[in-house]
């Protein structure tokens, strides 16, 4: 008999909404900030991200230390537009399969490295549909920036548990990267299902 999970919990990018590098890269080179996010050549860049996802530093502190460290005149407006260039959409069918999986009596859950900048986008023009909203997809969120903490790291798997008691046996993670699946699966005992192609989770029994 096929094993039926009470609890499901999504990665954000990759698995719902359509990423799209280049085009985040090619805004950002717009701005002049091309060879600026190169992390080889400005570590320091790297960094300021790596602390904007971990919420360590605000969307507006982010903004004024690109400006500072890259000497460009740009507004606060401009950054997080070119930023948010990375976010193509989540489809119809996606939000209608969260509806569903909830209208089943699933518990479902959003677990990503994200940032403020990328999850506003998200919340304000990408999960809209029809009446609904955030809060009719998921039954908890969590995000990097509000845990200070990230996949792959155990600790952050851990937190989820300790949230929400879900049982390992009974809950399934889907993640679009080997590292996050894998350390989810040793760390807090998850199933777990790589989501290699940005459709393919829609095509798993689990939720159909």
């Amino acid at each position: 008999m096929e094993k039926e999970y009470k609890n499901i919990i999504f990665d954000l990018g990759n698995v719902l909404v359509k990423l799209d590098t280049d085009g985040c890269m090619k805004a950002f080179g717009a701005l002049g900030l091309g060879q600026f996010l190169d992390s080889k050549t400005h570590p320091e860049s790297h960094e300021l991200m790596h602390s904007l996802c971990l919420g360590l530093i605000s969307t507006e502190e982010f903004c004024e230390n690109t400006r500072k460290l890259s000497g460009l005149p740009l507004s606060d407006e401009q950054i997080k537009d070119a930023a948010n260039k990375m976010l193509v959409d989540i489809p119809d069918r996606k939000k209608e399969k969260l509806l569903q999986l909830r209208s089943r009596g699933k518990k479902v859950y959003l677990l990503s490295n994200t940032l403020d900048i990328h999850w506003d986008y998200c919340v304000s023009k990408l999960f809209p549909y029809k009446s609904y909203g955030i809060d009719d997809y998921f039954d908890m969120v969590f995000l990097s920036q509000r845990l200070h903490m990230e996949k792959p790291s155990p600790e952050i798997y851990r937190e989820v548990v300790s949230r929400t008691g879900v049982k390992a046996e009974e809950t399934l993670f889907i993640d679009d990267l080997e590292e996050n699946c894998m350390s989810a699966q040793r760390s807090v005992g998850w199933d777990v299902f790589q989501n290699k192609g940005f459709d393919d989770w829609l095509n798993i029994s689990q939720t159909r």
